[in-house]
């Protein structure tokens, strides 16, 4: 509103409408015809089109983009005469059958974040997450790199790094005993971060009142939705065929389409308590990604000898090509013996102790705990890979045992402390191995007892330790083969040109769904939304969540070295002490954090989960309606 002066001349234009004109040209006095307007266009007919609006060349320059027919022209231009125009109808209204109308309480299912300083907060309706998967990576390294000193075969400049490595623990991190790391592993498991990393901490039901945990249940909202998922997944499932016999991830049996690359990571929802029936319901925890694509057993092996020279760390090799080293006659049959790679089942349960004595297994000498992948041994050239634990690692303990279960049984300590995160440390930083399997004998391809198992690089070729110690052989550990296997998955979804699979974020790169000129530089974001759903309350209002998990290669690329030898590419985790998470800055790597816990941590001793620029770690809330407190 506002004032006119009074020697200002001010015309107002009135636009009729057709229930206007009508009455214009139905007689009657044109200042009493009409004793009220509206300043609105409740009465403007947007149906008709703007073509019949008027007959100016100008767009949209109609007062109403509806027809105003003239009282002139032709009929047939809609612009020739007045019809009765477009009346509101009285309202239509419903007696209701009762008196009284029950309303139903609103409901909403809500997403709990972690706040660094530990509080939760929830949201409703629509939340975007970023999840920094290139910390996820150089957090993993963190803990294997725990104990470098162990794995002095597989770097030059062993002695340099293995100094660095103890100046960033004691220095950067403020870690000096064994106690203050199973202290630090705490407080990262405390935000969600250790061998997976959550994605978000919780799922809830809010009444306007309280928050309550129910069952959950998780929808993909399109097709690339649900194929993104299917992928960080796994890709597919481990089927078992009995007796070790092991084929690993396969794509048989699934819907997947257009994308045969196997992932090395694993999406766990867990479930939640809920407060008030102190009951578990599903889905309601954390939603986490980790690696997952390898899974746990032993080793039964004969004719072990020396890989590497050293006095104290040495690495072994099994030679198993006969009955002198292994085998223990063609005769016997070997489905019935547990011999090769054996399942932590068959091993712990099903072999009696004294079956350990019996002819096939007089030169089964070793047995070492061993994790192992597989992929798809019917179909790819790689054989199963195995990371066992070398013997030293079992006999450094000096006979320090521990209590495994309320029985009694011990076993050996290999870690520094009893957290499950250090133990993961442990064997992601373990060398790989592969079988030589010997075809002209009868027996399984993944487990049986005439093979030899090595050192390896790619293809399972056997591999040199002097060659490995100068750089001129690649090798692998589990953590870097799982970030190859992620290379070629995230490559591998930027590829694809069909509606299966989707990127976002990035473009202009070498592959159409990534920044970047090779492997060797990329950046990748993959999106996956879920409609979130109550499974008690039909009433409560869904979530949609969308997770990017952003991959920028960069930003691990300065801590986990990436490296060509003998024409392979590989991630050497050993190759130096840097630490470096970038966070939502991984794109730019404008700033970063030494420590995972956010910069300045052992100067303030307060968890920000923030680079030095202020940006987030691991993840990050992009939007989302946040629930307030009454």
């Amino acid at each position: 509103m506002g004032f006119i002066s009074s020697a200002t001349t001010t015309t107002l234009n009135i636009q009729l409408t057709d229930a206007g004109r009508s009455r214009v040209l139905n007689g009657g006095n044109l200042i009493n015809l009409f004793n009220k307007f509206g300043i609105s266009d409740s009465d403007v007919d947007y149906r008709n089109t703007q073509a019949h609006s008027d007959t100016t060349t100008t767009t949209n320059d109609s007062a109403q983009l509806g027809f105003l027919p003239d009282v002139t022209g032709e009929k047939n231009t809609f612009r020739n005469a007045v019809n009765d125009g477009y009346h509101v109808k009285d309202s239509v209204w419903m007696k209701p059958k009762k008196t009284q109308v029950q309303a139903l309480d609103k409901k909403y299912v809500a997403l709990g974040m972690k706040q660094p300083n530990g509080n939760m907060k929830y949201y409703r309706d629509t939340c975007i997450i970023d999840y920094y998967v290139h910390d996820l990576f150089v957090l993993h390294k963190l803990l294997a790199f725990r104990y470098v000193s162990d794995h002095t075969g597989l770097t030059t400049n062993a002695s340099t790094i293995i100094t660095s490595a103890n100046t960033y623990f004691n220095t950067t991190l403020g870690i000096d005993t064994k106690g203050e790391y199973s202290q630090f592993l705490q407080t990262l498991s405390e935000y969600g971060l250790g061998m997976y990393g959550n994605i978000w901490d919780s799922i809830k039901v809010y009444d306007g009142n309280s928050l309550q945990s129910e069952n959950i249940r998780l929808i993909s909202q399109k097709d690339y939705d649900y194929y993104n998922s299917l992928i960080l997944a796994g890709g597919a499932f481990i089927r078992n065929r009995g007796n070790g016999q092991q084929t690993g991830i396969e794509y048989n049996g699934t819907t997947i389409k257009g994308f045969r690359q196997a992932s090395p990571f694993s999406l766990f929802f867990s479930p939640g308590l809920n407060e008030t029936t102190k009951a578990y319901k599903s889905g309601a925890g954390e939603a986490s990604l980790g690696l997952g694509a390898f899974d746990w057993g032993y080793l039964n092996l004969g004719g072990m000898g020396n890989w590497n020279n050293n006095s104290s760390h040495t690495y072994p090799k099994f030679i198993m090509d006969n009955k002198l080293n292994g085998w223990a006659g063609e005769s016997t049959n070997i489905r019935n013996l547990h011999v090769g790679y054996v399942t932590t089942t068959d091993m712990e349960m099903s072999i009696p102790t004294n079956d350990l004595s019996q002819e096939g297994y007089k030169n089964i000498n070793t047995t070492l705990p061993s994790a192992r992948l597989v992929l798809d041994v019917t179909t790819s050239s790689q054989s199963p890979v195995y990371y066992p634990i070398p013997p030293f690692m079992m006999t450094e303990a000096n006979g320090n045992l521990l209590s495994i279960n309320t029985r009694g049984n011990k076993g050996i300590k290999i870690t520094d402390t009893q957290n499950p995160t250090d133990a993961y440390g442990r064997v992601i930083g373990l060398m790989e191995y592969s079988s030589n399997w010997n075809t002209t004998q009868s027996g399984f391809k993944s487990s049986g007892a005439l093979f030899s198992v090595f050192p390896s690089q790619a293809g399972g070729k056997p591999t040199v330790a002097s060659r490995v110690v100068s750089g001129k052989d690649p090798h692998y550990t589990l953590l870097g083969r799982m970030l190859k296997m992620a290379d070629n998955m995230f490559v591998g979804v930027s590829s694809q040109s069909n509606s299966f699979w989707r990127t976002n974020k990035y473009s202009g790169g070498y592959k159409s769904g990534l920044s970047g000129t090779s492997v060797d530089m990329y950046n990748v974001s993959i999106p996956v939304t879920w409609r979130v759903e109550s499974s008690q309350s039909s009433n409560a209002t869904p979530l949609n969540v969308t997770v990017n998990f952003v991959f920028n290669k960069a930003a691990i690329t300065e801590s986990i070295k990436y490296k060509n030898a003998s024409s392979q590419n590989y991630y050497g985790i050993y190759d130096n002490a840097i630490f470096r998470f970038y966070g939502e800055d991984g794109a730019t790597r404008g700033s970063y954090s030494e420590d995972p816990r956010g910069h300045g941590y052992t100067s303030s001793g307060t968890t920000s989960y923030e680079t030095n620029g202020g940006k987030k770690l691991f993840r990050k809330l992009i939007s989302g309606q946040e629930i307030k407190a009454n």
